[in-house]
Parts: structure tokens; C-alpha cells; sequence
């Protein structure tokens, strides 16, 4: 039914079943009479009913035998768009057809659950683990009163970053990061652990910040300055950083000179 158009004659030709002559007998006559050559131009005018490229498709059940970065893992049931289907995951062998035959095939796939699977543990986990990488989370804390950084001061932290985190999820550094320290760790990054689905781990940059201080309109640009040294070259140094802005640039050389 694909790429079909479906057109009806402007005009209705000459030649048809008002031309046949009942009291004429025997399919020869009948034929040279019937049949009348198409006029070149009115014969040729068409009216367009239906273009079925114009319509939907609509959409189409597959089960996935592969991971699909934010459609779904390998034996998940998905619905998507049929071009979508047939073009992108059908053809490369992604997915096949959601039927009977299939369901009964691949039941061992379908049940096996995230625990049983090879690979990424959700649709969307490599998207997040890519985000987070990137963030560098301010940790605000008191600037006044004795504190310890603890998971519930960094799940405050992402969640007003607008990650919601919970606690058991949450790894901090061995070594604690006691405070306040204005001189010795205002504006100094550390990492921290944040775990997925029981599965997936990825380090996040995140920088203190003592209320009260002025906080730079750049602060999660380079330069970024190290708060535990053990953390220097395994992690921070290691994880991307958004860099430098050229007034920036001017300011230090300003500074420096």
C-alpha cells in the first residue's frame, strides 16, 4: 500500500458499457464496438483521490535485539514509528517483528530481565552517565558553623542542579572533607560517585562553596583547582571541563602583568 496514488478520470472516456449494442451478437462485433481509441488530452485529465505517501503509517511494534541509546535494551517490547522500523531497525537487524513467532523465539530474551542482560541497564543510562560527566555540582555549606560533607548535602546539591538522586546512590571520597575552610577549600573540586540502577558508575566533578562569598559568574569554567590531591590525577584530571572564556583569559593576563 506504500507510494500508491489513486486517481479517477476527469472526464469519462467514450469507449465503455454504454457503447455496447445489445441486439449485436458474438464477441468479435462486440469487441470493435466496445473499444475506441483515448482522446490525447481529455482522456489523459486525472483527479487525485488518495496519495497513501501523504499518509501516516502509523506506528509499529518490534521487539529489540539490541541496544537502542533511549528507545530501550536488548528483549524489550517497544513501539515506534513504522518508517522508523523498517528503515533503521528491521533492516540493520536491531529489531524484528512483534508476532507470536517471535514472542515464542525470543521468550528467553523478553523474561530475562535487566539483571540477566549484556550491556547497558536502561534506554536512557548511557545519555545520563554522558550529562553527568560534564556537571560540576556546587556544594554550598556554612561558612560560620563546623560542618562535614556528607550524601545528604550532595543530594541537595543535585537536586538543585535538577538531578534527583537518592542517597544510597550517592559514593563520597574516603577521605572526609570537613569545613569551613575559606582559604584552604573555597572554590577547590572534588569527585563523587553516583551509581545507576545498581549497575553503572560515573564520577562527578563537584566544587565547595562557602555561603556568603562571592561566587564567580564563571565558576564552572577552567581554571579548576584540586581539593584532595589523591583525587588529582585518577579522576579530576581526567574528567572534561568547560574552558577558559577569552575576557576571562584577558583578566588573568591583566592580573599577571
Amino acid at each position: 500500500m506504500r507510494s500508491v496514488m489513486i486517481l479517477k478520470r476527469k472526464v469519462r472516456p467514450l469507449y465503455g458499457q454504454r457503447l455496447k449494442n445489445p441486439y449485436i451478437v458474438g464477441p468479435l462485433f462486440n469487441d470493435i464496438l466496445h473499444y475506441k481509441e483515448p482522446r490525447e488530452v481529455t482522456d489523459m485529465i486525472y483527479d487525485e483521490v488518495e496519495d497513501t505517501d501523504d499518509q501516516s503509517l502509523g506506528k509499529m511494534k518490534v521487539i529489540l535485539m539490541d541496544h537502542i541509546e533511549e528507545l530501550g535494551v536488548a528483549g524489550d517490547v517497544v513501539e515506534v514509528d513504522a518508517s522508523y522500523a523498517r528503515f533503521h531497525l528491521l533492516s540493520a537487524r536491531k529489531a524484528v517483528y512483534y508476532c507470536d513467532y517471535n514472542l515464542n523465539k525470543y521468550k528467553d530474551l523478553i523474561e530475562s530481565g535487566a539483571e540477566g542482560r549484556v550491556g547497558p541497564s536502561s534506554a536512557f543510562v548511557l545519555t545520563t552517565v554522558r550529562q553527568l560527566a560534564k556537571e560540576c555540582i556546587l556544594v554550598e555549606m556554612n561558612d560560620k558553623h563546623e560542618w562535614l560533607i556528607q550524601k545528604r548535602h550532595i543530594r541537595i546539591a543535585f537536586r538543585k542542579t535538577g538531578y534527583t538522586v537518592p542517597e544510597e546512590a550517592i559514593q563520597l571520597p574516603e577521605i572526609p572533607i570537613t569545613g569551613p575552610d575559606i582559604e584552604g577549600k573555597e572554590g577547590k573540586d572534588f569527585a563523587v560517585h553516583i551509581v545507576i540502577n545498581n549497575q553503572e558508575t560515573v564520577a562527578v566533578r563537584c566544587m565547595v562553596h562557602h555561603l556568603g562569598q562571592e561566587l564567580a559568574i564563571n565558576w564552572m569554567r577552567a581554571p579548576r583547582f584540586v581539593l584532595l590531591p589523591e583525587q588529582q590525577s585518577q579522576l579530576l584530571a581526567q574528567m572534561p571541563v568547560l574552558p577558559m572564556l577569552e575576557e576571562d583569559k584577558q583578566l588573568e593576563e591583566e592580573y599577571i602583568s
